[in-house]
Order: C-alpha cells, then structure tokens, then sequence
C-alpha cells in the first residue's frame, strides 16, 4: 500500500518526465532526417499542383457529413465510406484538369444562380432528395431549407458541411455549363444521317469460301528476333499497362465451433429466469440482445417466421420460445404483449413547421393555442386549413382517410388516447396535432420481444485459427518456402491477377484493402507484410490470410518477354494469312466465280443471310468486322479480294442486296446527336485527364 501511495502523489511528476521523454525523441528524430516533410503529406500532384493529404482529407471528412445528412443516416458503412473517398478524388481531378478550361471559357456561378438553386425556383434535385427537407407526406417543403439555413449561424460545423455542399452544387453546375457549350458545338449532318441509316438498314446476302489459319501448320512458319520487336514496336499501345500486382494467398477461415454454439445457447437459456420476470421487456432486451427491441405488433400471419408465428398466436401472453435457430443467429421469443385492437384508423392531422418567420418556440405555443382551440369545439377542418403546413391534405381539412397505425409516427398514441381525442406529436421537422375520428375493426395482435445472439465464433476459436495461421508464417517465410509450405500442407490457393493500386477487392475477401496496399510495398521474394508491422498474416473478418506477390507491373509498357507468347501467336497469324492470302490468289486469277475458286482451293462454298453493317456478329462465321464492312461496300455479284479475317482469309461474292426502304433521316439524325451528346462529358474529362499529369499517391495514405 505504501508503495501505491508513493505512485500516486509522484504521478504528475512522472508524467512530466514521460512526457519530456517521448519529446526529446520526437524532436531527435527530425533532427536526425526523420522528421515530417512536406511530401509525406502529398497525396498527389495535379498538372505541378501539390494536393496536400490534410486538406483532402478535410474534404472528404465533410462529403461524408453532406451523405449522412442526405440519407438521415448516423454512420456510414466502409464500402459507402471508399465511395465517397473516390468521388471526392474525381471531383479533386476534374477542378484541376478543367479549372484551366473555365477560366479560358469565363464560365462561373453567379450568387444569385447559388441562391436560385437552393431556395429559389429552380432547386437542384439533390436539395429535393435530402429527408431533412421532406414533410411527413414525404413531399420536398420549401420551408423546411430556410428553416434549416437560418439555424446554420448557430452551428459552424453544420454551416462549414452546407458550403461544402454549395461548393459541390457549383462546380457541378460549372461542369454542366460546360459540357453543354460543347454538345452545341455537334452538328450531324443530313448526308452522315442517310449513310448511317443505310447501313443500318442494309441486308446483303453472300457465299462465301474461308481458308481457316490452322490450315496451316506452325512448323511452316518461322517468327524471328525481327518479327517479334517489330510487331511490338507497331502495336506499342496494346501493351501499355498500368502499376499492379498478382499474388497468391491462403485462407485460415474462422467459423463458430459446435463449442460455440453450444456456449450461444447456453447464454441464451441463462437468461430465460430474468427475461420471465421482467418488467421493463423493452429496456431488457436492449440491454441483452444483439439486435434492438421491435415494438411492431403483429396480426396472425404477418410475422416473418411463419413458425413462431404460429406457435406464439397459440399461447397466452408471457409465453417464452426458444432457443431456436433463425437464418444466421439463435433466439429466444417472448409474447411480450397481447391485444385486441385496429390496425388501420381513419386520421386527420395538422402540421406545424418552424421557419424564418416562426421559431419552434414560438411553433410549439400555436399548437397549444389550437389544442385548447378543438377541446372548445372549434371546426378542425377550418384550422388546417389556416395552418397546416402539409398543403395536400390542409385543402381537404387536413383528412389522411384511413391509415396503418404502425406507418403514422404518432399511431399508437392516438390509439391510447381514443376516439375523438386530440394529441401533439413533436418531431425533428414538425409538431403534428392529430385525431383518430375512426377506428377499424379490432382484431387480435401480439408483439413480439426477440433476445438474439449472433452465430459467430468465439475470441478462443479466433485465437486458435490465428495460432494456425502464424505457425505456417513462421515455418514458411518465403515466398519459395510459401508454394512448398502449401503443397505439403495440402492447403487451397488462391490467386488474385492484376490488383492495381486503387484496387479495394479480392473475390471471396472482404475489405482487402490492406493486404491490396502492402503487396505493393513487399518484397517479392517474401511474405506480404502489413506495413510497420513484422507478422504477415491479415486479418480479413473471418478469415486470416496470409500471401505472397507473384508479378509485379511497372506504369509504361510491357517489357517484350512478359508479351511475347501474344505476339509470336499474333504475327503468326499474319505470316498465315500472307500464305493464304498468295494461295487465295493465285486461285482467283484462275476463277470467273466462288464456285471456280471453291473447286480450285477444294473447299466448300458456303452463305450467310441478312447481314448488317451494324450487327455483332456474321451468322455463321463469328465476329467478323472486315467481312462485314466488306459485304456492304461491294455491288451485286461482286467478288471481294482476300480478306483478313479474325480466323481466316475469306473471299466473298454478294448474291442479294436489300437495300433499305423509307428511311427517316430526321429521326437517324436526332439520334445520331443524342448519341455524340452523351459521349461529351465521359471522353472530354478523360481526354484531359489523359494530357494532365497526374501523380496519385493515394496508396500510402488508404
């Protein structure tokens, strides 16, 4: 005891001393080169423009308020989350890449547009969508944003959100306008128009002779050094890649045991005893259960367990089920409460809403001041129509007709307070004065109190997949030693092709992100490793994962040997097509018709009908676009030279044309322009995105 006391009355001055401790190191680290840097903080750099990880991460900080907001949600889940990370990163790289286009176009927003969009006349659609701004019919009311925006000056961070959320309208807007310019700048003309409905609408029927490449042995051909890098050098493009990863990875998954279930259940039978006896069910099942209390009372056959819901509505209230097994968790039930009441009731309401010219002080006293005003007789009908601000139902006296109890945010108190009896609902965007002028017939209902647990494994099971996992880590620390470790273990592998770094998925794993994040920063010839961190095994939910990197791909090009097996096929292919090409040929000099040619190549002619300029595929040769454009282009009875296909060389002769009849050029034309109009934003921002220069760093911060 002593010795505590001593601790307690030295406390301070050994936080003091701790605390000049970790200084001393903090500070002798950047002295000695390790300190922070500007560039730690660079997420990325934009056309020389330096985005700095603290300000982007202040943006999305306030998105992710602006979303919750919008969807009257308290938190957001991380695949929302990563959404609005990536939005945030586009709108960051459109302000950048386009900011140059309009300052040169001069297109803005004006103050007034701002105010247009958000209380004026023209509300922006993503204003309307916001709940906050919906009365209770679900309607977007004006009023409810001016009431938000005159409390903004009491709440600076709702206020900072707002413009943020402005700022968001705006440059929207600016896009909008000048995409816009641009889709005015598209003309089609009536000449493209009729060619483009001609081709269309054109059928050609043909015969035709094909000399497939396999025809043609491999040994026959020989592909050289030259040949190689030559093909390379002309389709470079093809090969561009961009920086990635394959790896390779085992999975320890984490199931509950028959132990943990059997411990699932027993928790749940120890508390049958207390859940008998007590008499708050609500806050008890709050306190004990996974999931939170439902007070929805239910008629016979509603209740989604069709099981339960027939034992419980033959039982007396107090009845107790359970434990039973229900999807993915076990329960126990309770008849919590049994009556016999309506489920439908005939209501009318009169809505109160604060404003700018009301506050909800204020509100709150009219409403008492109409309360008092119905409890003397006055006409109900009269004072919703003075005062409701739910215009569709004012007009008509404020009457709802009828209506499901449990749907109406103030039901069930009009239920308990009966039959032609007035009650004010206060909520977050309103105070509701009601009354219940009928009742529907009365039938039996019960409610339900569920105690569930989920069926999940236990921090034991947890702790002896995860011992699992570090053994073969620790036995098996190289990425070598990996693939041995797995085939001697008889373990399942997996692969993961192509990971980019902006890459969140692997198939089968769930927030992967991390594993996804390290690999790029492993050593290949070693274990992934987290960062900072010496054990490589991931937890991943339920499944512990450990990996190793296969391949690694540089931004820029494939190097030749990576592409090579491609290219010796695909020059292959066209020194086959030059050799049956000079055979096609030689034939065709030789020939008046395709059966000539046919009998000279000892082939089969064969046809294919109806064929478009614009369809997919040629029936019965596949996909074949030289074919096609050729068909349509030649005259009847024309015989085509070789043509180069994707399997073979073909040599065609038209034996039909269908040539289209009422063609409308106006309709092919407007069409024609919604179609270039709809490509306007998507290629213009990636052609900019494409000249910018753009270093995403990204990685080393998410």
């Amino acid at each position: 005891m002593a010795t505590l006391e001593k601790i307690r009355n030295r406390s301070g001055l050994l936080i003091i001393i701790i605390g000049f401790a970790l200084l001393a190191f903090i500070l002798g680290d950047m002295f000695s080169g390790g300190g922070f840097s500007q560039d730690q903080f660079k997420i990325a750099e934009i056309n020389g423009v330096s985005i700095d990880y603290r300000n982007y991460e202040q943006r999305i900080e306030k998105a992710i308020e602006n979303v919750k907001r919008n969807s009257d949600q308290n938190t957001l889940d991380e695949q929302t989350t990563n959404q609005v990370r990536s939005q945030v990163w586009e709108q960051l790289v459109q302000e950048h890449v386009l900011g140059e286009e309009f300052s040169e176009s001069g297109i803005s927003v004006s103050t007034e547009e701002l105010k247009d969009m958000v209380v004026g006349n023209n509300i922006h659609p993503q204003v309307r969508q916001i709940p906050i701004f919906q009365n209770e019919a679900g309607q977007f009311d004006p009023s409810l944003v001016k009431q938000f925006l005159a409390r903004l000056e009491q709440d600076p961070q709702a206020r900072s959100t707002w413009l943020s959320f402005e700022q968001g309208l705006k440059q929207e807007r600016v896009n909008s306008k000048y995409y816009t310019a641009i889709q005015k700048g598209l003309f089609v003309t009536d000449l493209h128009a009729k060619e483009e409905a001609i081709d269309k609408q054109k059928k050609v029927d043909f015969k035709y002779v094909a000399l497939p490449y396999t025809s043609v042995k491999d040994e026959e051909v020989q592909v050289n050094e030259n040949d190689i890098n030559k093909y390379y050098e002309e389709h470079k493009n093809l090969f561009k890649q961009e920086k990635a990863v394959d790896v390779e990875y085992i999975t320890y998954k984490v199931e509950p045991t028959q132990e943990d279930i059997k411990n699932i259940k027993a928790d749940l039978k120890d508390l049958l005893p207390e859940f008998k006896t007590t008499e708050n069910i609500a806050q008890f099942v709050t306190a004990t259960s996974d999931n939170t209390y439902d007070p929805t009372f239910y008629k016979k056959g509603e209740y989604e367990n069709p099981m339960i819901d027939s034992i419980m509505f033959n039982n007396e209230e107090g009845h107790i089920y359970g434990p039973y097994k229900e999807n993915s968790q076990y329960k126990i039930t309770k008849i919590a409460h049994v009556e016999t009441r309506p489920d439908t009731i005939k209501v009318r309401h009169i809505a109160l809403v604060p404003g700018e010219q009301q506050t909800a002080e204020q509100v709150d006293s009219i409403a008492d001041n109409i309360i008092k005003q119905l409890e003397n007789g006055a006409n109900f009908a009269k004072l919703a129509t003075e005062f409701s601000a739910d215009q569709e139902t004012a007009v008509n006296g404020g009457d709802l007709g009828w209506r499901n109890v449990q749907q109406l945010v103030y039901g069930e108190a009009l239920l308990d307070a009966g039959k032609g009896e007035f009650i004010k609902m206060p909520t977050q965007q309103a105070i509701f004065i009601a009354e219940m002028t009928q009742a529907g017939e009365s039938v039996k209902q019960i409610q339900l109190a569920s105690i569930t647990r989920d069926i999940e494994p236990s921090e034991e099971t947890r702790e002896d997949v995860y011992q699992k996992a570090n053994v073969f880590a620790a036995n098996y620390q190289t990425a070598k030693a990996f693939q041995e470790g797995v085939e001697k273990e008889g373990l399942v592998k997996k692969q993961a092709n192509n990971l980019k770094e902006t890459s969140r998925n692997i198939a089968g794993l769930q927030n992967a992100r991390n594993i996804i994040r390290a690999a790029f920063s492993s050593d290949a010839s070693k274990l992934i490793m987290p960062q900072n961190m010496e054990n490589p095994v991931f937890e991943l939910e339920d499944n512990y994962v450990i990996g190793v990197v296969t391949k690694k791909y540089e931004e820029g090009y494939a190097a030749i040997a990576e592409v090579r097996a491609t290219i010796e096929k695909e020059v292959l292919k066209e020194k086959k097509a030059k050799i049956l090409q000079a055979k096609a040929n030689d034939a065709l000099k030789q020939s008046s018709n395709l059966d000539d040619l046919a009998t000279k190549l000892a082939i089969d002619v064969k046809t294919s009908n109806g064929v478009t300029f614009g369809a997919f595929s040629i029936p019965g040769l596949g996909i074949e676009p030289k074919v096609q454009g050729t068909a349509i282009a030649l005259e009847k009875d024309e015989i085509s030279e070789p043509i180069t296909g994707n399997n073979a060389v073909y040599v065609i002769q038209i034996s039909n044309i269908i040539e289209p009849a009422n063609l409308n050029i106006a309709m092919q034309k407007q069409s024609m322009a919604r179609t270039m109009q709809s490509r306007v934003q998507r290629e213009v921002l990636e052609a900019l995105k494409d000249n910018a220069e753009i270093e995403d760093n990204r990685i080393n911060f998410y």
